[in-house]
């Protein structure tokens, strides 16, 4: 990429930092808005942990399905058209899923909801890697994962919180209506692109991208299987919560989410971080704060759970900031990049609820944290291969 882009301290970059947040924030509302609400929804319909679970799974699953064709379709007519007319359609999806009379209808409704989403992570690091000077492009980036953990605490809290006075059908509608007013902003604030779109671009030579793949590879790895042991965590802490010696209210358990707010502040702070120690460095140190929250939520305190989780969602959206930001960099086509990221990234999330829904079924919270610390392994196997020195930008 040139040196040419939005640049600190212009309005135009202003509006797109208020606009990228946003956009982070009504997505991840809208796609884990039912979490807060598998053991009320299991109950009507009479299905467990494992199968409630599918219906966080199916979602990011029609996410993994389309992110890639919307990619494409992103290069052809636009990334701002794509992601704001993604978002529009998932918010009045949102809408309709509230209306569901059937556990099969819910899970193909929420399919369908992936699938819009689609179109916001398969151009919204490729809209940041073309649009904005390579100075800013991961605190940019980073900003937009930061709208993430807010938009998924928001949504997952305001969800809880109104199951308790509307019952959950009520608590869906209040947060597709909340995320439509949220698009409606992000609509208005985000600049047009100034850069022509890939499509037409030639391919960059073979021998310049060797150096390259395998860092991506790596990269692609680590925001699979983080995703996985992340999403499953939080699905499978409402039904230990739930379960004595606790016995939590929907609207009290969702009070967990409030540790999104750690990822808010690592994820925004993760270029820093990156420019000390490296891409390699900042990964494994995020992997690292999840390890060690995993393990802290084995204590029986609420506060104690409570500060392990704050530990994984801090730990897990540096690394997921990081590696989301790098990707395109590294990359002669960076939507392309991000749509191959973003499948792995929601293959995992749709993998990991499942299995440690599974886990939990099997061995409890044990069960769900010996699953959990696999994942990060792996993850951190990924990791350690990158170079000690980031690769420069294509």
């Amino acid at each position: 990429m040139s040196g040419t882009g939005l640049r600190e301290g212009t309005p135009e970059l202003r509006r797109a930092l208020a606009a990228l947040f946003g956009i982070g924030l009504a997505t991840f509302a809208l796609l884990y808005a039912v979490q807060p609400l598998l053991v009320p929804i299991g109950a009507e319909f009479a299905v467990g942990a494992s199968k409630a679970s599918l219906l966080v799974s199916v979602s990011t699953a029609g996410i993994a399905v389309a992110v890639l064709p919307l990619a494409r379709l992103s290069e052809r007519h636009g990334r701002a058209r794509v992601i704001t007319g993604g978002l529009a359609a998932a918010a009045l999806a949102g809408a309709v899923v509230a209306w569901a009379p059937s556990f099969p209808l819910l899970l193909g409704l929420r399919g369908l909801q992936g699938v819009a989403l689609a179109g916001v992570p398969a151009a919204a690091l490729a809209w940041v890697a073309e649009e904005v000077h390579p100075a800013v492009v991961t605190r940019v980036g980073g900003l937009y994962i930061a709208g993430t953990t807010v938009g998924g605490m928001a949504g997952r809290l305001l969800a809880g919180l109104a199951a308790e006075v509307w019952g959950w059908r009520g608590a869906v509608l209040a947060v597709a209506l909340a995320a439509a007013a949220v698009t409606a902003a992000a609509h208005a604030l985000l600049p047009a692109s100034r850069r022509p779109t890939q499509a037409g671009a030639p391919a960059a030579p073979a021998g310049r991208d060797d150096g390259r793949r395998p860092a991506r590879v790596r990269l692609y790895l680590v925001g699979g299987l983080g995703m996985a042991m992340f999403v499953g965590i939080f699905n499978v802490i409402g039904y230990r919560t739930s379960a004595p010696p606790y016995l939590l209210g929907t609207g009290a358990a969702s009070a967990f989410f409030l540790t999104y707010l750690a990822g808010t502040v690592t994820s925004a702070l993760a270029g820093r971080l990156t420019a000390r120690v490296g891409v390699r460095g900042a990964v494994l140190a995020g992997l690292g704060g999840c390890a060690a929250g995993v393990a802290v939520t084995l204590a029986a305190p609420l506060a104690l759970i409570w500060l392990g989780l704050l530990l994984v969602a801090g730990g897990f959206f540096v690394a997921h900031a990081v590696a989301s930001s790098t990707v395109p960099r590294l990359a002669p086509r960076p939507s392309a990049a991000s749509g191959r990221y973003t499948l792995v990234y929601y293959l995992g999330s749709s993998a990991g609820g499942v299995l440690l829904g599974q886990a939990w079924d099997m061995a409890a919270w044990q069960g769900t944290v010996l699953a959990a610390l696999v994942l990060v392994a792996a993850a951190a196997v990924a990791a350690a291969g990158l170079p000690r020195r980031s690769l420069p930008a294509r």
